[in-house]
Order: C-alpha cells, then sequence, then structure tokens
C-alpha cells in the first residue's frame, strides 16, 4: 500500500483521533477527517487536513476510514450506517475499545458489505500517537492486516495480531483489567506503607527492586503520589470497560476472584467523585478513604 495513493477517513477527532491525523500526515499519507464537534475539524485544517461535515462524504471518497471512538456504545451505533456509506473493497480500521461481541458482529456486516474491516484497540496516550509509538492489538484477518500494515506501522512502534475477529478487543480488555486493578492494589499497598511508617517513595523504589516490580509502580505510582489521577480518560469509562471484562466473563463462565471487585472499586469511586477525567481514581479512593496524603509526612 503506497502512502501517496491512499485516502484515509478518520472519523472521531479527539484527543487520540487529532495526534493520529498528524501522525499519519507526516508519514505521507493524505488524510480528511469528520467529527460532530466543528471545532473538532477546524483543528484538523490548522494541522493541513481537511475537515469533512458529511460522514457519507467522507466514506464515500476514503480508501480506508479509521475510527477512534469513545467506546462500544458510539462504535455499535455507527456499525450499520458507515458501512452502508463506504464503497465496497474499501477498509474499515477501528481503534476504539469495544467489546469482543461487537468485533464478530462487525465483522460479519462488513462481508455481507463488501467493506474489509481490521480491529485495532491501542494502548498509549496522545503523545505516543503523535510520535509514532502507540501498541496495537489488532484482531482480523491476516490478508486484511497485511494490507494495511504500511498505515498502522506509521502509527505504531508494535502492531500485535493477537488473533481473529473480537481477539484485538479481547486482548485490550483484558490490558486494562490488570491495570486497573494493579493501579488499586499498588494504591493500598502504598496507604498502608503510609499508615505502617514508612515513606511512600522509599516503599515505591524497595518494591522495584522486588519480584513484585511493575511498570505501575515505576511511572504510574509515582503520579498517583504527586496528585495527578491521569485526567485524560475518564472515571466512567474506565468503569464501563472493567465492567464488560466482567460481563465477558459471566458469559464464558469463568468467576472473577479480584476482576469483579476491580469493577466495584471503580464504580465506588464513580459514586464518590462522579464522571470526571481521572483513570486513577479509583486508586486514589484507597488514600481518600484511610485519609492518607502521600505528600504528607510519614507517621512516626
Amino acid at each position: 500500500m503506497s502512502t501517496d495513493e491512499t485516502r484515509v477517513g478518520v472519523i472521531g477527532l479527539g484527543r487520540m483521533g487529532l495526534p493520529i491525523c498528524r501522525r499519519l500526515m507526516r508519514t505521507g499519507f493524505a488524510v480528511a477527517g469528520h467529527d460532530t464537534d466543528d471545532a473538532a475539524q477546524a483543528s484538523l485544517a490548522a494541522l493541513g487536513g481537511q475537515g469533512i461535515a458529511s460522514r457519507a462524504e467522507l466514506a464515500a471518497r476514503s480508501e480506508v476510514i479509521l475510527t477512534v471512538l469513545p467506546g462500544p456504545e458510539e462504535l455499535g451505533a455507527m456499525l450499520e450506517p458507515l458501512l452502508t456509506e463506504m464503497r465496497p473493497g474499501a477498509t474499515w480500521i477501528d481503534m476504539s475499545t469495544a467489546t469482543p461481541a461487537l468485533g464478530r458482529e462487525r465483522a460479519r456486516a462488513g462481508s455481507e458489505r463488501g467493506v474489509h474491516v481490521v480491529e485495532a484497540p491501542m494502548g498509549g496516550g496522545p503523545e505516543q500517537a503523535r510520535d509514532g509509538q502507540l501498541l496495537i492489538y489488532a484482531g482480523g484477518d491476516a490478508a486484511d492486516l497485511s494490507r494495511q500494515r504500511t498505515l498502522l506501522d506509521a502509527l505504531a512502534a508494535h502492531v500485535l495480531h493477537v488473533g481473529s475477529f473480537g481477539a484485538g478487543y479481547t486482548v485490550k480488555l483484558l490490558v486494562n483489567l490488570l491495570w486497573f486493578g494493579q493501579a488499586v492494589a499498588n494504591s493500598e499497598a502504598l496507604v498502608l506503607a503510609v499508615r505502617a511508617g514508612v515513606d511512600p517513595e522509599t516503599f515505591r523504589r524497595t518494591v522495584q527492586m522486588s519480584a513484585a516490580a511493575s511498570r505501575f509502580m515505576d511511572s504510574d505510582a509515582t503520579a498517583l503520589m504527586a496528585g495527578d489521577n491521569k485526567a485524560a480518560f475518564s472515571l466512567a469509562r474506565s468503569r464501563d470497560e472493567l465492567t464488560a471484562v466482567t460481563e465477558m466473563a459471566a458469559e464464558l463462565d469463568v468467576p472473577l476472584l479480584l476482576g469483579d471487585r476491580v469493577a466495584e472499586v471503580y464504580g465506588q469511586a464513580l459514586e464518590r467523585y462522579g464522571d470526571v477525567l481521572g483513570e486513577l481514581l479509583g486508586a486514589r479512593l484507597a488514600a481518600d478513604r484511610a485519609g492518607v496524603d502521600f505528600d504528607a509526612p510519614a507517621p512516626s
């Protein structure tokens, strides 16, 4: 696939969509975009892309449609209309976080309409999107993925083909479950350390030299202790992703000993803080309930 002859349409020009557009343009792709927010389309134009007011027009003119949507509800609502608007033979790459069931439904509907579909949920934030350093959990047909590797490689440091339709979304949800679970467990350990008179930073550094070392404790715990709740992602979306995991487990008849509890904690955080930005607020809940301020001197 040559970047010179591929017209890419991006739907969803938010915190991830815009840096993805910028990266694609910098690597030679012709990019147009659509968003329900006129200001977002103006932001794309300011970057050198073309904002298209009509989603149908964007779909009809694009060889590849790339969607960057908030979640499965938005993706599901777009499924039938977008496939109807796309031309046969085009490819729809979705980079949202969705459910495996929706991934399989999308694949069936795409096949009926003659549209190739690739699921490519991503790990990383706006900075990684801007620099082409995302991690992509790709699901779908290997041949369809191979045809789009030039585009995906422009966005990601690693494109991992994890299985057929639904597998990409499954892996992304499970990665998120593990991350949120680490957030809650590490926060509780840090709170206990403070209450027991151990300096939290000393504890964090010690853990990183132990068998319990983790990427969360390496960087995210520092953010937590500094009062940073990672406000790039909403608390409600965090809770919804965990709920999607517990529902998947129930469908597969897999009892979750810890996963259900992590989802409950994020539900309690949502009740306490409201639907605000902050994916670390589930972890913050342990400190707030205990009245622990990580910046304060540890009790003697």
